[in-house]
C-alpha cells in the first residue's frame, strides 16, 4: 500500500501507553530437576534374582552396545572440533568454522537423548534453541560462547569412557556368566590338553594340572556362571547410572536457561495482557462513556433549542436567556469533550486498525501535520501477518516517529516503509517455526541531530526515541537512529512478528 497525503491541520498523536498492570503469574517449568527425578526413579533397584530377566536389563545392554559405535564417532568429532578449533582460530573464517562445529554438537546431544529416551527410559528436554547473534562478530561470538554445544562435547569425552568401560565390564560378566553355566554342553568340542604327569584332559585349565572335567568342578563352574549372570545386571546398572547422569546434566537446559524462558514467557503474556486491556479500555470509552455523553448533548441541544423558542415576556426574559446562556455552554462543553473523549480512544486502540496496519498507517498520514508518505509490503499488510499486541506497538511507534519529525525535525516530508526482514533466530520453546521479523523504517528531510538518552532522559534531549526504545526492546526489538546534523533522520525498528515466548 502506498499513500501520499497532503499537509492537514495538526492533530493529536497518540501516544503509547506502556503496559502498567501486574505481570501475569510466572510458571516455573523446573524441567531438568524433573528429569533427574525422572532418572531416580526409574533406577529403583530390581530384585538379585530377577535381573537377569527383566527387560530393562537387556534394553541397558543394547545401549551400552550401540554406543560402542556412536561413542567412537562421536569421540572423533569431539577431537576433531578441539583440533579445528585451535588450527583455523588464527583466521577470522577458521572461528567461524569452530563455532559451527560447537553448535552442531547439539545433534550428538539429540542422538543421545533419543538413545536415552529410548533405551534407558530417562526424558530429557531439549536445551533452548540456539540463537544466532545479529552481525558478523555477533553470530560468531554466540557460536563460539554456545553453552549447550560445548556441554554436548563434554558429554560426548565424557559418556565414551564410560560406556567402554561399562560395555566392557557388562560383557565380560555376561560372556562369563553365560559361558560357564552352559560349560558342561559345550565343553566335550574343547581341544585335549596334556597334563605335567601325562594324562589327557579335555576342558577349561584353571592353574597348573587343574582341569574342569569332572562332574563336581562342572558343577562348580556353573554356579560360578550363576552367580556372574546374576552379579551382572547391578554392574552393568552402575555404569549406565554414570551415563543417565550425565545425559541429565550435560544434555537438558540448564536452571538458567530455564529461567530466562520462564521470564520471557512471563513478559510475552503481560504484553498481551496489556494490549488486551487498552483494547477493553476502549471499547468501554466507547461503548459506555462515549454514547453517555452523546446522549447528554442530545439532550442539552433539545432544551437549548427549547430555551431558544420559548415566549418571553412577565420579567422572564433575564431568567430564561441565563438559562439558555447555561445550556448552549454546557452543550458546548459536552461536544468538546467528546472529541478529546474520542482522540483519547483512538490513542488508546484506534479502532482503524482492526482493518489492518496498512490502513491503520494510511489514516495515520492522512492526519499528519506534515506530508507523509506510507509503504506497506503486501506480505505484512495481510490479516494475521502481525499479532495484535506487535500491530499495535508498530502503529505507536510511527506514530510518534512521525510526530517527532513534525514538531522538532521541521520536517517538510516523511517517508513510512514497512517490510518483512531477513533477520530470523530459532524457535522459542515449545515452537517449531522461527521467529520473523518486519523492518520499520521512518526517514524525514528535516534538521536531524537527533539522539537517543537512555541514561538521564530529560524532556527535549531524546526522552521521546528513549521511551520508544524501551518498548521495542520489551519485546526483543530493535530500535537505531541515524540522525547527521542538517541532513534529515533515519529511524530503523525491528519488531518481531510475534510476542516473545507466546509463539
Amino acid at each position: 500500500m502506498s499513500t501520499t497525503t497532503a499537509p492537514t491541520p495538526p492533530a493529536s498523536a497518540p501516544h503509547a501507553p506502556g503496559p502498567q498492570g501486574p505481570a501475569a503469574p510466572a510458571a516455573h517449568p523446573q524441567a531438568s530437576d524433573q528429569a533427574a527425578v525422572s532418572a531416580v526413579r526409574r533406577l529403583q533397584p530390581v530384585g538379585f534374582f530377577t535381573g537377569p530377566f527383566r527387560r530393562r536389563t537387556w534394553s541397558e545392554l543394547l545401549f551400552l552396545v550401540c554406543t560402542l559405535v556412536t561413542g567412537s564417532v562421536g569421540l572423533a568429532y569431539f577431537f576433531f572440533t578441539i583440533g579445528a578449533g585451535v588450527g583455523f582460530g588464527v583466521t577470522v573464517v577458521g572461528l567461524y568454522v569452530g563455532g559451527a562445529l560447537v553448535v552442531g554438537a547439539r545433534m550428538w546431544g539429540g542422538l543421545y537423548r533419543a538413545q536415552g529416551r529410548a533405551l534407558l527410559g530417562v526424558d530429557v528436554p531439549a536445551p533452548l534453541p540456539f540463537r544466532r547473534g545479529r552481525g558478523f562478530w555477533g553470530g560468531m561470538g554466540r557460536m563460539l560462547g554456545d553453552t549447550a554445544g560445548w556441554r554436548a562435547l563434554a558429554f560426548l569425552f565424557l559418556s565414551f569412557v564410560t560406556n567402554l568401560v561399562g560395555a566392557v565390564f557388562s560383557l565380560i560378566f555376561f560372556g562369563y556368566g553365560l559361558g560357564a553355566l552352559t560349560y558342561g554342553i559345550w565343553y566335550r568340542w574343547l581341544p585335549l590338553q596334556q597334563a605335567t604327569d601325562g594324562t589327557w584332559h579335555r576342558g577349561a585349565q584353571y592353574g597348573p594340572d587343574w582341569f574342569v572335567d569332572t562332574p563336581e568342578r562342572i558343577w562348580v563352574q556353573a554356579g560360578a556362571g550363576v552367580l556372574l549372570l546374576l552379579l551382572w545386571p547391578q554392574v552393568q546398572r552402575g555404569f549406565v547410572h554414570v551415563t543417565r547422569l550425565l545425559i541429565v546434566n550435560l544434555l537438558g537446559p540448564t536452571k538458567a536457561s530455564l529461567r530466562v524462558a520462564d521470564l520471557e514467557r512471563a513478559r510475552g503474556r503481560t504484553v498481551e495482557d496489556a494490549d488486551a486491556r487498552l483494547r477493553r479500555i476502549e471499547r468501554e470509552l466507547h461503548d459506555g462513556t462515549q454514547a453517555r455523553l452523546v446522549a447528554v448533548a442530545m439532550q442539552l441541544g433539545e432544551a437549548k433549542e427549547q430555551l431558544a423558542g420559548s415566549p418571553s415576556g412577565d420579567g422572564r426574559d433575564a431568567t430564561v436567556n441565563d438559562a439558555l446562556g447555561l445550556v448552549t455552554l454546557a452543550h458546548d462543553s459536552t461536544k468538546e469533550a467528546l472529541t478529546e473523549l474520542r482522540e483519547i480512544a483512538r490513542g488508546i486502540h484506534p479502532p482503524v486498525l482492526d482493518n489492518g496496519l496498512a490502513a491503520a498507517l494510511g489514516t495515520l498520514a492522512a492526519r499528519s501535520p506534515v506530508r507523509t508518505v506510507v509503504d506497506v509490503d503486501p506480505a505484512v499488510a495481510e490479516h494475521d501477518a502481525l499479532a495484535s499486541a506487535i500491530e499495535a506497538l508498530a502503529y505507536y511507534t510511527v506514530a510518534e516517529l512521525v510526530t517527532n519529525a513534525a514538531k522538532h525535525a521541521h520536517a517538510s516530508t516523511v517517508w513510512v516503509l514497512v517490510e518483512p526482514a531477513a533477520a530470523a533466530r530459532p524457535p522459542a520453546p515449545g515452537s517449531t517455526e522461527p521467529t520473523r521479523f518486519v523492518r520499520i523504517r521512518v526517514r524525514d528531510d528535516g534538521v536531524g541531530g537527533a539522539a537517543v538518552n537512555l541514561t538521564d532522559p530529560r524532556p527535549g534531549e531524546g526522552s521521546g526515541l528513549a521511551g520508544l526504545v524501551e518498548r521495542v526492546r520489551a519485546v526483543d526489538g530493535t530500535l537505531d537512529v541515524t540522525s547527521p546534523v542538517g541532513a534529515g533522520t533515519r529511524v530503523d525498528v525491528l519488531l518481531p512478528t510475534v510476542v516473545p515466548g507466546e509463539n
